[in-house]
C-alpha cells in the first residue's frame, strides 16, 4: 500500500482525474487482503448497541458530575465552618481584634530577636534569650 498523499493534485481534464482514481483503486487493498480478527467478525455490534453504550456513559458522567457537585459543596461547608470555628476560638482567647493582637505579638517577637542578635553578648545572649523568655512567661502565668 502506498503512502497517503496529503492533497490530491489538480487535474485539467476529466481523463486525468479518471486515470488518477484508477491508480488509487489499484493501490487500495481488497477485502481478502484486509485481515479482520475473528472475534470482530463474529460479534458484530449494531448501531443501537453502540448508541445504548454511549447513553450509559453519558448517564454515568452525569451521575459523577452530580456527585462531584455534592462533594464540592460539602468541602465548601467544611472549610467555612472550620474558618468560623477558628475565628470564634481566637475571639474567645484574645478578645476583640484577635488577629491584630497576634500580629503585634509576632512583630514584637521579631523585633526582640533582632535586638538580641545585636547585643554585645553575641552567641551566649542569643542562646539564652529563649530560656529567659520562657522563665519570664512562666512567672507571669502564676
Amino acid at each position: 500500500m502506498s503512502a497517503i498523499q496529503p492533497r490530491a493534485p489538480d487535474f485539467d481534464t476529466d481523463e486525468e482525474l479518471q486515470e488518477h482514481l484508477a491508480l488509487l483503486e489499484t493501490d487500495t487493498p481488497s477485502d481478502e487482503e484486509i485481515s479482520v480478527p475473528e472475534d470482530f467478525r463474529r460479534d458484530r455490534r449494531t448501531f443501537e448497541d453502540v448508541r445504548a453504550d454511549i447513553e450509559t456513559v453519558r448517564d454515568e458522567m452525569n451521575h459523577l458530575r452530580a456527585r462531584l457537585a455534592v462533594l464540592t459543596r460539602q468541602a465548601e461547608i467544611a472549610i467555612r465552618s472550620r474558618a468560623e470555628w477558628a475565628d470564634a476560638s481566637a475571639h474567645a482567647q484574645l478578645g476583640e481584634y484577635p488577629w491584630a493582637k497576634l500580629v503585634g505579638a509576632m512583630a514584637g517577637s521579631f523585633a526582640l530577636t533582632r535586638l538580641a542578635r545585636r547585643l554585645p553578648f553575641g552567641r551566649f545572649a542569643t542562646a539564652a534569650a529563649p530560656l529567659i523568655l520562657a522563665a519570664l512567661s512562666k512567672r507571669a502565668a502564676r
